[in-house]
Protein backbone atom coordinates (compact mmCIF):
# COMPACT_ATOMS: atom_id res chain seq x y z
CA UNK A 1 0.00 0.00 0.00
CA UNK A 2 0.85 3.40 -0.71
CA UNK A 3 0.34 7.36 -0.90
CA UNK A 4 -0.21 7.88 -4.37
CA UNK A 5 -0.89 10.96 -5.90
CA UNK A 6 -4.53 11.58 -6.85
CA UNK A 7 -3.52 13.61 -10.38
CA UNK A 8 -1.73 10.34 -11.87
CA UNK A 9 -4.66 7.98 -10.56
CA UNK A 10 -7.70 7.12 -13.35
CA UNK A 11 -10.68 5.64 -13.56
CA UNK A 12 -11.02 2.29 -15.74
CA UNK A 13 -12.24 2.40 -18.56
CA UNK A 14 -14.72 -0.14 -18.77
CA UNK A 15 -16.22 0.61 -14.82
CA UNK A 16 -19.52 -0.81 -14.60
CA UNK A 17 -20.60 2.57 -12.66
CA UNK A 18 -21.89 5.04 -15.01
CA UNK A 19 -23.75 7.38 -12.25
CA UNK A 20 -22.41 8.45 -9.12
CA UNK A 21 -24.96 10.26 -6.66
CA UNK A 22 -24.27 13.62 -6.10
CA UNK A 23 -25.58 14.18 -2.94
CA UNK A 24 -24.60 10.93 -1.54
CA UNK A 25 -20.54 11.83 -2.84
CA UNK A 26 -20.72 14.79 -1.47
CA UNK A 27 -21.49 13.43 1.88
CA UNK A 28 -18.36 11.23 1.77
CA UNK A 29 -16.42 13.50 0.70
CA UNK A 30 -17.27 15.53 4.16
CA UNK A 31 -16.04 12.50 5.80
CA UNK A 32 -13.16 12.10 4.09
CA UNK A 33 -12.54 16.04 5.08
CA UNK A 34 -12.92 14.63 8.58
CA UNK A 35 -11.56 11.51 9.05
CA UNK A 36 -9.41 10.81 6.43
CA UNK A 37 -10.31 7.75 3.66
CA UNK A 38 -10.32 4.96 5.92
CA UNK A 39 -10.55 1.63 3.18
CA UNK A 40 -7.77 2.21 0.12
CA UNK A 41 -8.70 1.72 -3.22
CA UNK A 42 -7.19 -0.30 -5.47
CA UNK A 43 -4.73 -0.06 -8.42
CA UNK A 44 -3.24 -1.04 -11.12
CA UNK A 45 0.10 0.11 -12.75
CA UNK A 46 -0.62 1.84 -16.72
CA UNK A 47 1.97 3.08 -18.69
CA UNK A 48 3.59 6.42 -18.09
CA UNK A 49 3.51 6.18 -14.22
CA UNK A 50 0.14 6.35 -14.22
CA UNK A 51 -2.43 3.83 -12.21
CA UNK A 52 -5.84 2.70 -13.20
CA UNK A 53 -8.62 2.02 -10.30
CA UNK A 54 -9.95 -1.19 -9.89
CA UNK A 55 -11.61 -0.48 -6.68
CA UNK A 56 -12.88 2.35 -4.99
CA UNK A 57 -13.41 5.02 -7.72
CA UNK A 58 -16.26 6.48 -5.59
CA UNK A 59 -13.49 7.02 -2.90
CA UNK A 60 -11.54 8.65 -5.23
CA UNK A 61 -13.83 11.21 -6.68
CA UNK A 62 -15.00 12.49 -3.32
CA UNK A 63 -10.98 12.59 -2.45
CA UNK A 64 -11.12 15.11 -4.86
CA UNK A 65 -13.68 16.95 -3.58
CA UNK A 66 -12.64 16.77 -0.31
CA UNK A 67 -9.31 18.70 -1.83
CA UNK A 68 -6.77 15.67 -0.91
CA UNK A 69 -3.42 15.20 -3.06
CA UNK A 70 -3.19 11.99 -2.19
CA UNK A 71 -4.61 8.85 -1.50
CA UNK A 72 -4.26 5.52 0.03
CA UNK A 73 -4.04 2.52 -2.72
CA UNK A 74 -3.00 -0.63 -2.81
CA UNK A 75 -0.78 -1.99 -6.04
CA UNK A 76 -1.53 -4.83 -8.19
CA UNK A 77 -0.02 -6.49 -11.28
CA UNK A 78 -3.26 -7.76 -12.75
CA UNK A 79 -3.88 -8.24 -16.16
CA UNK A 80 -7.19 -6.47 -17.99
CA UNK A 81 -9.08 -9.77 -17.76
CA UNK A 82 -8.39 -9.80 -13.88
CA UNK A 83 -8.59 -6.43 -13.10
CA UNK A 84 -12.19 -6.25 -15.27
CA UNK A 85 -13.37 -9.32 -13.27
CA UNK A 86 -12.63 -7.71 -9.35
CA UNK A 87 -13.93 -4.52 -10.65
CA UNK A 88 -17.11 -5.78 -11.68
CA UNK A 89 -17.29 -8.29 -8.38
CA UNK A 90 -16.64 -5.68 -6.11
CA UNK A 91 -19.50 -3.22 -7.90
CA UNK A 92 -22.07 -6.09 -8.63
CA UNK A 93 -21.94 -6.33 -4.43
CA UNK A 94 -22.59 -2.86 -4.33
CA UNK A 95 -26.52 -2.18 -2.56
CA UNK A 96 -26.57 1.08 -4.68
CA UNK A 97 -25.53 -0.45 -8.21
CA UNK A 98 -28.37 0.44 -10.32
CA UNK A 99 -30.22 -2.93 -12.65
CA UNK A 100 -29.01 -1.76 -15.62
CA UNK A 101 -25.08 -1.27 -14.16
CA UNK A 102 -25.97 -4.84 -12.74
CA UNK A 103 -26.77 -5.94 -15.68
CA UNK A 104 -23.53 -4.36 -18.02
CA UNK A 105 -21.66 -5.95 -14.89
CA UNK A 106 -22.64 -9.53 -15.44
CA UNK A 107 -22.29 -9.30 -19.69
CA UNK A 108 -19.23 -7.97 -19.32
CA UNK A 109 -17.90 -11.25 -16.70
CA UNK A 110 -19.88 -13.51 -19.07
CA UNK A 111 -16.61 -12.31 -22.11
CA UNK A 112 -14.22 -13.82 -19.24
CA UNK A 113 -16.14 -16.76 -17.68
CA UNK A 114 -18.60 -19.50 -18.35
CA UNK A 115 -22.41 -19.16 -17.51
CA UNK A 116 -22.43 -21.90 -14.85
CA UNK A 117 -19.13 -19.86 -13.20
CA UNK A 118 -20.43 -16.53 -13.47
CA UNK A 119 -23.81 -18.05 -11.48
CA UNK A 120 -21.87 -19.18 -8.69
CA UNK A 121 -19.25 -16.45 -8.93
CA UNK A 122 -21.94 -14.08 -8.03
CA UNK A 123 -23.69 -16.36 -6.00
CA UNK A 124 -26.85 -15.53 -7.86
CA UNK A 125 -29.83 -17.76 -9.11
CA UNK A 126 -30.21 -18.42 -13.29
CA UNK A 127 -33.71 -16.74 -13.52
CA UNK A 128 -32.20 -13.55 -11.60
CA UNK A 129 -29.00 -13.40 -13.67
CA UNK A 130 -31.24 -13.70 -17.27
CA UNK A 131 -33.72 -10.70 -15.92
CA UNK A 132 -30.40 -8.68 -15.50
CA UNK A 133 -29.33 -9.36 -18.79
CA UNK A 134 -33.17 -8.87 -19.90
CA UNK A 135 -33.15 -5.07 -19.88
CA UNK A 136 -30.40 -4.97 -21.98
CA UNK A 137 -32.79 -5.98 -24.83
CA UNK A 138 -34.52 -2.33 -23.71
CA UNK A 139 -33.53 1.14 -25.88
CA UNK A 140 -30.90 3.27 -24.74
CA UNK A 141 -33.67 5.80 -23.75
CA UNK A 142 -35.70 3.59 -21.30
CA UNK A 143 -32.51 2.46 -19.80
CA UNK A 144 -31.62 6.05 -19.32
CA UNK A 145 -35.13 6.64 -17.36
CA UNK A 146 -34.66 3.61 -15.33
CA UNK A 147 -30.81 5.64 -13.98
CA UNK A 148 -33.28 8.60 -13.41
CA UNK A 149 -34.19 9.50 -10.06
CA UNK A 150 -37.95 10.66 -9.95
CA UNK A 151 -38.71 14.37 -10.12
CA UNK A 152 -40.96 16.05 -7.62
CA UNK A 153 -44.54 14.81 -7.47
CA UNK A 154 -43.31 11.45 -9.89
CA UNK A 155 -43.20 8.22 -9.33
CA UNK A 156 -40.30 5.51 -9.68
CA UNK A 157 -39.62 3.77 -12.76
CA UNK A 158 -38.25 0.29 -11.91
CA UNK A 159 -36.79 -2.54 -13.41
CA UNK A 160 -40.05 -4.63 -13.03
CA UNK A 161 -41.82 -1.79 -15.21
CA UNK A 162 -38.97 -1.88 -17.08
CA UNK A 163 -39.09 -5.82 -17.96
CA UNK A 164 -43.04 -4.70 -18.85
CA UNK A 165 -42.00 -2.64 -21.50
CA UNK A 166 -39.72 -5.80 -23.68
CA UNK A 167 -43.24 -6.76 -24.96
CA UNK A 168 -43.03 -3.71 -27.27
CA UNK A 169 -39.30 -3.86 -28.17
CA UNK A 170 -40.70 -3.50 -31.66
CA UNK A 171 -42.00 0.26 -30.95
CA UNK A 172 -39.00 1.94 -28.86
CA UNK A 173 -40.76 5.43 -29.69
CA UNK A 174 -43.43 4.01 -27.48
CA UNK A 175 -41.68 2.47 -24.78
CA UNK A 176 -39.98 5.57 -23.83
CA UNK A 177 -43.58 7.22 -23.39
CA UNK A 178 -44.92 4.92 -21.57
CA UNK A 179 -41.86 4.54 -19.23
CA UNK A 180 -42.54 8.91 -18.80
CA UNK A 181 -45.84 7.70 -18.45
CA UNK A 182 -45.14 5.57 -15.42
CA UNK A 183 -43.38 8.63 -13.88
CA UNK A 184 -46.02 11.26 -14.34
CA UNK A 185 -48.90 8.79 -13.54
CA UNK A 186 -47.41 7.23 -10.51
CA UNK A 187 -48.21 3.78 -11.92
CA UNK A 188 -47.80 0.59 -10.36
CA UNK A 189 -46.11 -2.54 -12.52
CA UNK A 190 -49.11 -3.94 -12.53
CA UNK A 191 -51.17 -0.71 -13.76
CA UNK A 192 -48.61 -0.57 -16.63
CA UNK A 193 -49.20 -4.25 -17.37
CA UNK A 194 -52.89 -3.34 -18.03
CA UNK A 195 -52.08 -0.46 -20.34
CA UNK A 196 -49.77 -2.62 -22.87
CA UNK A 197 -51.96 -5.18 -22.49
CA UNK A 198 -54.77 -2.59 -23.87
CA UNK A 199 -52.18 -1.39 -26.41
CA UNK A 200 -51.85 -4.92 -27.73
CA UNK A 201 -55.08 -5.85 -27.63
CA UNK A 202 -55.69 -2.56 -29.30
CA UNK A 203 -53.07 -1.64 -30.95
CA UNK A 204 -55.31 1.37 -33.24
CA UNK A 205 -55.91 2.93 -29.96
CA UNK A 206 -52.42 3.46 -28.43
CA UNK A 207 -52.17 7.31 -28.82
CA UNK A 208 -55.26 7.18 -26.35
CA UNK A 209 -53.87 4.63 -24.03
CA UNK A 210 -50.79 6.44 -23.34
CA UNK A 211 -52.71 9.74 -22.85
CA UNK A 212 -55.00 9.22 -21.08
CA UNK A 213 -55.39 7.97 -17.10
CA UNK A 214 -55.60 4.14 -16.24
CA UNK A 215 -58.62 3.78 -15.27
CA UNK A 216 -60.02 5.74 -18.64
CA UNK A 217 -58.41 3.00 -20.75
CA UNK A 218 -60.17 0.34 -19.01
CA UNK A 219 -63.01 1.86 -19.68
CA UNK A 220 -62.48 2.07 -23.69
CA UNK A 221 -62.11 -1.43 -23.52
CA UNK A 222 -65.27 -1.95 -21.62
CA UNK A 223 -66.90 0.06 -24.52
CA UNK A 224 -65.27 -2.04 -27.28
CA UNK A 225 -66.16 -5.31 -25.76
CA UNK A 226 -69.59 -4.45 -25.30
CA UNK A 227 -69.18 -3.52 -28.98
CA UNK A 228 -67.99 -6.76 -30.26
CA UNK A 229 -69.83 -8.68 -27.94
CA UNK A 230 -73.23 -7.20 -29.72
CA UNK A 231 -71.53 -8.64 -33.28
CA UNK A 232 -71.26 -12.29 -32.51
CA UNK A 233 -74.00 -14.73 -32.69
CA UNK A 234 -76.27 -14.32 -29.70
CA UNK A 235 -76.91 -17.58 -28.04
CA UNK A 236 -80.21 -18.16 -27.18
CA UNK A 237 -79.23 -20.38 -23.89
CA UNK A 238 -78.06 -17.31 -22.43
CA UNK A 239 -81.33 -14.89 -22.16
CA UNK A 240 -82.65 -16.18 -19.03
CA UNK A 241 -79.15 -15.28 -17.54
CA UNK A 242 -79.03 -12.45 -19.29
CA UNK A 243 -82.28 -11.35 -18.23
CA UNK A 244 -81.28 -12.04 -14.35
CA UNK A 245 -77.89 -9.69 -14.74
CA UNK A 246 -79.68 -6.86 -15.98
CA UNK A 247 -82.63 -7.41 -13.39
CA UNK A 248 -79.49 -7.35 -10.50
CA UNK A 249 -77.77 -4.10 -12.25
CA UNK A 250 -80.76 -2.37 -12.44
CA UNK A 251 -81.61 -2.54 -9.26
CA UNK A 252 -78.29 -1.91 -8.13
CA UNK A 253 -78.36 1.49 -10.07
CA UNK A 254 -81.53 2.54 -8.61
CA UNK A 255 -79.93 2.09 -5.39
CA UNK A 256 -77.22 4.31 -6.50
CA UNK A 257 -79.43 7.38 -7.97
CA UNK A 258 -79.79 9.57 -4.89
CA UNK A 259 -80.13 13.48 -6.27
CA UNK A 260 -78.87 14.91 -2.88
CA UNK A 261 -75.24 14.35 -4.85
CA UNK A 262 -75.97 17.15 -6.77
CA UNK A 263 -75.31 19.01 -3.34
CA UNK A 264 -71.46 17.72 -2.67
CA UNK A 265 -70.22 17.78 -6.58
CA UNK A 266 -68.77 20.91 -8.51
CA UNK A 267 -69.85 22.34 -11.83
CA UNK A 268 -67.16 19.76 -13.66
CA UNK A 269 -68.55 16.64 -11.65
CA UNK A 270 -71.91 17.45 -12.34
CA UNK A 271 -71.30 17.35 -15.72
CA UNK A 272 -69.72 14.27 -15.62
CA UNK A 273 -72.32 12.96 -13.90
CA UNK A 274 -75.20 13.85 -16.03
CA UNK A 275 -72.95 12.40 -19.89
CA UNK A 276 -72.90 8.99 -17.60
CA UNK A 277 -76.36 8.93 -16.82
CA UNK A 278 -77.39 10.67 -19.70
CA UNK A 279 -75.71 8.21 -22.14
CA UNK A 280 -77.06 5.18 -20.04
CA UNK A 281 -80.70 6.66 -20.61
CA UNK A 282 -79.97 7.07 -24.35
CA UNK A 283 -79.05 3.45 -24.50
CA UNK A 284 -82.28 2.40 -21.82
CA UNK A 285 -84.39 4.18 -24.67
CA UNK A 286 -82.73 2.27 -27.33
CA UNK A 287 -83.32 -1.20 -25.09
CA UNK A 288 -86.86 -0.50 -24.05
CA UNK A 289 -88.54 -0.04 -27.81
CA UNK A 290 -86.52 -3.29 -28.65
CA UNK A 291 -88.56 -5.19 -25.80
CA UNK A 292 -92.04 -3.17 -26.95
CA UNK A 293 -91.74 -3.42 -30.38
CA UNK A 294 -91.03 -7.18 -29.85
CA UNK A 295 -93.64 -7.30 -27.38
CA UNK A 296 -96.45 -5.66 -29.14
CA UNK A 297 -95.28 -8.43 -32.08
CA UNK A 298 -95.45 -11.51 -30.06
CA UNK A 299 -98.41 -10.48 -28.09
CA UNK A 300 -101.02 -8.28 -29.79
CA UNK A 301 -103.25 -7.79 -26.47
CA UNK A 302 -100.16 -6.06 -25.29
CA UNK A 303 -100.50 -3.40 -22.77
CA UNK A 304 -97.66 -1.78 -20.87
CA UNK A 305 -99.33 -1.66 -17.34
CA UNK A 306 -97.18 -1.07 -14.36
CA UNK A 307 -98.50 -2.13 -11.12
CA UNK A 308 -96.75 -2.57 -7.80
CA UNK A 309 -96.23 -6.30 -6.51
CA UNK A 310 -98.67 -6.96 -3.21
CA UNK A 311 -96.29 -8.22 -1.18
CA UNK A 312 -93.38 -6.58 -1.80
CA UNK A 313 -94.08 -3.53 -3.52
CA UNK A 314 -91.73 -4.03 -6.46
CA UNK A 315 -93.25 -2.41 -9.56
CA UNK A 316 -93.56 -5.08 -12.23
CA UNK A 317 -95.31 -5.08 -15.69
CA UNK A 318 -98.92 -7.18 -15.58
CA UNK A 319 -97.53 -9.31 -17.91
CA UNK A 320 -94.44 -10.44 -16.06
CA UNK A 321 -97.02 -12.68 -14.24
CA UNK A 322 -94.79 -12.83 -10.91
CA UNK A 323 -93.02 -10.56 -9.43
CA UNK A 324 -89.05 -10.95 -10.19
CA UNK A 325 -88.42 -10.45 -6.67
CA UNK A 326 -90.39 -12.69 -4.02
CA UNK A 327 -92.61 -14.79 -6.95
CA UNK A 328 -95.71 -13.71 -5.91
CA UNK A 329 -98.86 -13.98 -8.55
CA UNK A 330 -99.30 -10.27 -9.71
CA UNK A 331 -102.45 -10.21 -10.64
CA UNK A 332 -104.78 -10.64 -7.88
CA UNK A 333 -108.41 -10.44 -8.06
CA UNK A 334 -108.63 -8.54 -4.56
CA UNK A 335 -106.72 -5.63 -6.55
CA UNK A 336 -109.12 -5.75 -9.30
CA UNK A 337 -112.04 -3.33 -10.24
CA UNK A 338 -114.24 -6.21 -11.38
CA UNK A 339 -114.14 -7.80 -8.27
CA UNK A 340 -117.49 -8.07 -6.06
CA UNK A 341 -115.60 -8.69 -2.63
CA UNK A 342 -119.24 -8.76 -1.17
CA UNK A 343 -120.21 -11.79 -3.81
CA UNK A 344 -116.99 -12.73 -3.90
CA UNK A 345 -116.98 -13.58 -7.64
CA UNK A 346 -115.70 -11.59 -10.87
CA UNK A 347 -118.46 -9.25 -12.13
CA UNK A 348 -117.15 -9.33 -16.10
CA UNK A 349 -116.94 -13.20 -16.59
CA UNK A 350 -119.23 -14.35 -13.59
CA UNK A 351 -116.93 -16.64 -11.57
CA UNK A 352 -117.03 -16.93 -8.00
CA UNK A 353 -113.61 -16.54 -6.47
CA UNK A 354 -113.15 -16.77 -2.86
CA UNK A 355 -111.85 -14.60 -0.50
CA UNK A 356 -108.57 -16.70 -0.27
CA UNK A 357 -107.97 -16.93 -3.60
CA UNK A 358 -108.80 -13.45 -4.22
CA UNK A 359 -106.06 -12.58 -1.86
CA UNK A 360 -103.32 -14.65 -2.46
CA UNK A 361 -104.07 -16.35 -5.93
CA UNK A 362 -101.98 -19.92 -6.97
CA UNK A 363 -100.68 -20.38 -10.67
CA UNK A 364 -103.66 -22.01 -11.70
CA UNK A 365 -106.05 -19.73 -10.49
CA UNK A 366 -108.83 -17.65 -12.55
CA UNK A 367 -107.05 -14.54 -11.81
CA UNK A 368 -103.16 -15.44 -13.38
CA UNK A 369 -103.35 -15.04 -16.98
CA UNK A 370 -107.07 -12.78 -16.60
CA UNK A 371 -107.21 -10.23 -19.51
CA UNK A 372 -109.97 -8.57 -17.80
CA UNK A 373 -107.93 -7.46 -14.87
CA UNK A 374 -108.37 -4.09 -14.08
CA UNK A 375 -105.81 -2.45 -11.13
CA UNK A 376 -108.16 -0.52 -8.41
CA UNK A 377 -104.64 1.45 -7.76
CA UNK A 378 -102.99 4.19 -9.84
CA UNK A 379 -101.25 2.47 -13.11
CA UNK A 380 -97.17 3.50 -13.77
CA UNK A 381 -96.56 3.18 -17.20
CA UNK A 382 -93.74 3.60 -18.89
CA UNK A 383 -93.03 7.06 -21.43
Amino acid sequence: MELLDISKIQPAADQPRKSFDEEALAELAMSIKERGVLEPIVVRPVADGRYEIVMGERRWRASQLAGLTEIPAIIRELSDEDASTDALLENFQRADLSPVERAVAIKKLLEFMSWDKCLKTLGVADSTMRRYLDLLDLPDAVLRELNTKPGPGEGEFLEGHALQLRQLNDNPRVQVRLAKKVKTERLSVDDLRKVISAIMEVPAKTEAFIRVPLHVTEEILRSMARQAKKKTEYKPKTAQSHLKLVQKACTSVLDLLDDRVSQYLDITEMNQMLSATADLAEQLNKFNKTMRDSLNGADHSFKEVYIHCPLCGRIELVGSLRCSVCWTVLRRCLDCSNYDQSYQKCTKTGYAVYMSDAESPEEGSQSYKCEHYLPTFDVQAAA
